[in-house]
């Protein structure tokens, strides 16, 4: 008889106290240990092209994956519409106080078409950084009364910022109250932290346990705007513009949902977290970035391919087995970018 394969992930949690007001974090850790028979290893990818669209139309066979240097063969290939709960963790320090209107417009964007709202059960939770992180919603699948809420929850607090701390609320909140099986975490900020009782190092340990993509969408350098401007309120329609999502792969085309090579440069710190758990940093430099680069975000984690192979590593090998996937041939794919999936697992022998 074989011997089963399983994938540990230890996740520590901060442990959520429920307040008369917002969920606060408290100061106590939660020690939790999941095991999931591996017998085969899944690896969802996103893919952008090089235009920097949400790359469709890949078959099997453009794909090449390794696992410690040996390839593997890939047994199953997916790319289904799937349903995503999604955790927005809001920056809104002192720092970000006159990029607060875009955060919101940021947020909204992010929501799924009104047309399939019961077909795929997209679920969202708000979460804010400041001096203490908070849950200021808890999952929902009412997008318009997250909509009339939003400019509400998502106000400037003039506080210092608990950005790592909040990465932990948002990792528990994730694996402790999400509804569907695909969860990702966007941070909307502009990438300080001044205020957490967890460390860099603390977090991304945490993150490379959590099986949970982060995507953090960073205000740029230039992103400054006076306090007495607001973005023009817009009316929410079908997204993408002008069509409804189920016509996957048809996605938007460039000039519309896309993110460019100046976008995917991030400050190092929310490089080193994001790239841990297969998502990703991206820069916005003015009103509009934030919304588009926020929407195209959710396109590709709703539609991510997913490569399923059986590991070829026997008893007694390495626990830490590193992962590589690769597009094939190169020279078809030049241009696209494919940095956005996890580059390792643990197994138990």
């Amino acid at each position: 008889m074989g011997i089963n394969r399983r994938i540990i992930l230890f996740l520590v949690f901060s442990c959520v106290w429920a307040e008369s007001g917002p969920v606060s974090r408290a100061q106590t850790r939660l020690e939790t240990t999941i095991v999931a028979n591996v017998d085969l290893v899944q690896i969802p990818v996103t893919i952008f092209d090089d235009k920097g669209v949400v790359a469709t139309g890949l078959k099997k066979n453009d794909f090449r994956l390794f696992e410690d240097g040996i390839e593997q063969r890939i047994l199953y290939f997916e790319r289904e519409r799937v349903p995503v709960s999604f955790v927005v963790l809001a920056d809104l320090s002192s720092s970000m106080t006159r990029k607060i209107p875009f955060v919101q417009d940021a947020a909204l964007s992010l929501l799924d078409s009104l047309q399939e709202q019961n077909q795929y059960r997209d679920e969202y939770s708000i979460l804010s950084i400041a001096k203490r992180s908070k849950l200021l919603m808890p999952f929902t699948t009412d997008e318009q009364d997250l909509e009339r809420q939003l400019p509400l929850l998502l106000t400037a607090t003039n506080e210092s910022t608990s950005l790592f701390d909040g990465i932990w609320l948002g990792v528990n909140t994730a694996h402790h109250d999400s509804a569907n099986k695909s969860r990702a975490m966007i941070i909307i900020t502009d990438g300080g932290d001044n205020h957490s009782r967890y460390s860099l190092k603390d977090t991304r340990q945490l993150l490379e346990e959590a099986d949970v993509p982060v995507f953090a969408v960073m205000a740029g350098p230039l992103f400054e705007f006076p306090a007495i401007f607001t973005p023009q309120q817009k009316k929410r329609g079908p997204f993408p513009s002008g069509g409804s999502k189920t016509q996957f792969p048809k996605l938007p085309a460039q000039g519309q949902d896309y993110i460019g090579p100046a976008e995917r440069r991030g400050p190092h710190n929310m490089k080193t977290l994001t790239e841990v758990t297969g998502g990703g940093v991206f820069t916005a430099y003015d009103e509009g970035d934030l919304p588009r680069i926020v929407r195209t975000i959710g396109l590709a984690v709703r539609y991510r391919y997913v490569l399923s192979y059986k590991p070829t590593h026997g008893a007694g090998e390495s626990r830490q087995h590193k992962i590589l996937v690769e597009l094939n041939p190169r020279e078809k794919f030049q241009g696209y970018s494919l940095p956005y999936y996890k580059r390792s697992y643990h197994s138990a022998e």
